[in-house]
């Protein structure tokens, strides 16, 4: 008898000794000792199968076949032919045929896609099976087929029922070791196969002996989850010669890695070269995914797939399986390992046997919608028109070369998406900006919000350049009201001292020195003094009210409320389409070539959260995403960020109106520019700013009826956090940090296509 413990180790079946049942006498006592179990007597059954497939040339009714095994069992005690197989983890006592015939008859069906001959060859090979779940699938089709005759099974996992939607088991099974139940199951298919089990799974320390113990491994079939066991598996793999083979159910992808025909071969075809592999012994979860994405070449994943590997963290705790994948894959891993022992096939390579591909719809696929731009590109015919439509104003002109450095400061000003959505027209003196609405036309963009701030961060820069060449400035705000594409229009003065005063940061050249800051920070502690002048430089504006939040748990709970808005945004079919098509420039010949935008390379992310953003730039994983509520990785991607701030801070102004906003961002630009100047990096998190507005000014604008409920119920969070009322113009949300200067700073246009000058 054996214990419950030891009951859930063993998997070979008993075959009991002939001599237990050498003669009548024997048999019956030997019977006697398992009443009370289930015995199958399958041995006549059996023998008369064998006698009809050995007369294939004529088909043996029942009577005949009958006839004939009567005449082979004339004069023996059928009992104590064959063998008696005892099967302890079921109570069941078989009666079969021999080792021999029983395997003739059980691969009969194999000829001749598989001859006699080769069918003997592969019954001395041995093949290794780390992972028990796709392997689960493996093992059977390879047992089943018979395609060789030994079986490694390593996986140090019990059984579960959610491992019930793929592998092909019973519930009495959970709980059980997932290669104890595989090794089970094919006992119960063909007791004289040889099988091994490894339960405590595969190690440093037991790695050879999977490998080499009772012979080297004909092929090693990997199907685990552990990454650094893959990588320190394939490499020993090379070192001893053996060929590995592995499917990822997820469109058919199967590898092969000839190892024993190519040992230089690089592991997982060179898609990790040039990476420390000695490394990856323990790998982090932050590291683990793009690690995944780059074994798997995630460009040439399913979308569903790629959806599953996004949220794999958030709403799921591991890599999806299906059924149907799964034993799809159990065939071909069969048959190339069948081809492989045969000598039949030869090549390593990366193979798709994808049924979404191969048994699908042949219409083309739906294309992403293009956003039709409801604006004309910038008119410079119309602009002069315009501004010849203006009363006439005494004017100081400036030379050309002065005005060219104070628009190319201008232009350094930041703007949503790096947009640049700014024209400036030099004519009669005055120079005019212009709103380009063909530039800006975006999600980001509501109620031109993002662009009047942008306007005012490049009129502070004017401010600042002109008095540092000696000159003053005054402007008159939307000299033409709100709906035209006039947003100022600037007057120089000859006296630096004239005109509107110059909040000055202490270094002009600072102007060039601002950038967005997106690196790793680091949390460090603020001064009462630091806020001060942070307060003081965006509080210089009339109406500009700075605030900040200091304490961790402030910090992180507004950071939820960012990480949510962010995760509208980029689900957001509008938002969505702006953010991949129209804002991010995904490699530096792009943002060199475009110069605007923004370049990937800013962003300052860690590889998981590259590999995440890589993935849902797709408009169909996006949309998939937002119907399972997922993207949660965004939500992670905020607090992230903010748990490395020392601050966020905050602008408002009075009311909600063009020219407070516009004025809003003279207050940012001051600040921002004082925050560098006390080496501070500043992180614009600007989504919950850029999507209120919509749903308290813009009657639910560019959202469905889902986000806008889940916008009213961020904001109602927000408003309770901050220490002003709604209806404030809320200009800049932002992080305080430190950190490293952006080795990558983001692209302006050329001025030649940003500064016309029209005189008389």
């Amino acid at each position: 008898m054996y214990s419950n413990t030891e009951l859930n180790y063993i998997y070979k079946p008993v075959f009991i000794s002939q001599e237990r049942y050498a003669d009548k006498e024997k048999f019956l006592s030997f019977i006697e000792d398992y009443r009370g179990k289930t015995i199958l007597d399958l041995f006549a059954s059996q023998k008369q199968e064998l006698i009809r497939i050995r007369h294939p040339k004529k088909r043996l009714s029942a009577a005949e076949t009958e006839q004939k095994y009567l005449q082979w069992a004339e004069g023996k005690n059928v009992d104590t032919e064959g063998v008696w197989v005892y099967y302890p983890w079921s109570d069941r006592l078989l009666h079969l045929v021999n080792e021999e015939e029983f395997t003739e008859l059980r691969t009969s069906r194999n000829q001749y896609k598989i001859t006699p001959g080769e069918q003997r060859h592969l019954a001395a090979r041995t093949i290794g099976i780390i992972g028990l779940s796709v392997g689960h699938s493996v093992a059977l089709s390879i047992a089943t087929e018979r395609t060789c005759g030994k079986l490694k099974l390593a996986d140090f996992d019990t059984i579960e029922l959610s491992n019930l939607n793929r592998i092909r088991t019973g519930l009495h099974n959970i709980g059980v070791n997932k290669c104890i139940v595989t090794a089970r199951e094919i006992a119960e298919i063909d007791p004289f196969l040889d099988i091994e089990c490894f339960p405590e799974g595969i190690s440093k320390e037991n790695l050879d002996t999977f490998l080499l113990d009772g012979g080297k491994l004909d092929i090693l079939v990997d199907e685990c989850d552990d990454i650094g066991l893959k990588i320190s598996c394939r490499i020993r793999a090379a070192q001893l010669g053996i060929p590995v083979v592995m499917e990822t159910s997820d469109r058919g992808m199967l590898d092969v890695e000839r190892f024993d025909s190519e040992p230089d071969r690089p592991i997982f075809h060179g898609y990790l070269q040039g990476l420390p592999l000695e490394k990856f012994d323990q790998i982090s979860e932050e590291d683990r995914l793009p690690l995944v994405l780059r074994i798997v070449n995630a460009i040439n994943g399913s979308k569903r797939g790629k959806v599953s590997l996004v949220e794999i963290g958030q709403s799921i705790g591991t890599w999806p399986q299906l059924a149907s994948a799964v034993t799809l894959g159990g065939g071909v891993v069969t048959d190339v390992c069948r081809r492989i022992l045969l000598d039949q096939f030869h090549e390593s390579g990366r193979y798709y046997i994808d049924l979404e591909d191969l048994v699908g719809d042949k219409s083309s696929p739906a294309q992403a919608p293009k956003r039709d731009n409801p604006f004309a590109p910038f008119d410079l015919s119309e602009a002069v028109r315009i501004v010849e439509s203006l009363p006439a104003a005494p004017a100081h002109g400036i030379a050309e070369n002065v005005l060219a450095e104070i628009v190319k400061a201008a232009c350094q000003a930041p703007s949503t998406g790096n947009d640049q959505p700014w024209k400036w027209l030099y004519h009669h003196g005055r120079l005019f900006l212009f709103h380009d609405r063909f530039r800006s036309f975006s999600f980001g963009d509501f109620d031109q919000i993002a662009s009047n701030i942008s306007f005012g961060a490049s009129y502070e820069n004017i401010l600042l350049k002109s008095h540092e060449a000696g000159l003053g400035v005054t402007a008159e705000l939307f000299p033409l009201g709100e709906d035209s594409p006039l947003i100022a229009a600037i007057d120089f003065l000859p006296d630096a001292q004239a005109g509107e005063s110059v909040y000055d940061p202490g270094a002009v050249n600072v102007i060039y020195d601002r950038t967005t800051n997106r690196n790793p920070s680091t949390a460090v502690p603020i001064s009462e003094e630091v806020f001060d002048q942070l307060k003081e430089a965006a509080e210089s504006v009339p109406g500009a009210a700075f605030h900040y939040f200091a304490e961790k748990e402030q910090i992180m709970a507004l950071g939820g409320v960012i990480g949510e808005c962010d995760r509208v945004r980029l689900l957001n079919p509008e938002g969505h389409y702006d953010f991949v098509h129209r804002e991010m420039k995904w490699t530096p010949s792009d943002a060199e070539q475009s110069r605007d935008g923004i370049d990937v390379r800013t962003l300052g992310l860690n590889n998981a959260q590259i590999a995440a953003l890589s993935i849902i730039r797709d408009r169909e994983i996006s949309q998939t995403l937002k119907g399972i509520q997922g993207g949660g990785a965004l939500v992670d991607a905020a607090l992230r960020s903010v748990s490395t701030a020392s601050a966020l801070g905050m602008i408002t102004m009075p009311k909600y109106s063009y020219e407070d906003f516009f004025k809003g961002g003279i207050a940012m630009q001051r600040l921002w520019l004082r925050a560098e100047q006390l080496q501070f990096a500043i992180h614009p998190l600007i989504s919950p700013f850029y999507l209120f507005p919509r749903i308290t000014k813009g009657n639910n604008a560019g959202l469905d009826d889902a986000e806008a409920t889940r916008l009213r119920t961020l904001r109602k969070k927000f408003m309770e956090m901050v220490p002003y009322g709604e209806d404030v113009a809320e200009v800049f949300l932002f992080k305080i940090a430190k950190a490293e200067k952006p080795a990558v700073k983001s692209y302006r246009l050329p001025l030649n296509e940003t500064l016309f000058i029209v005189n008389p």
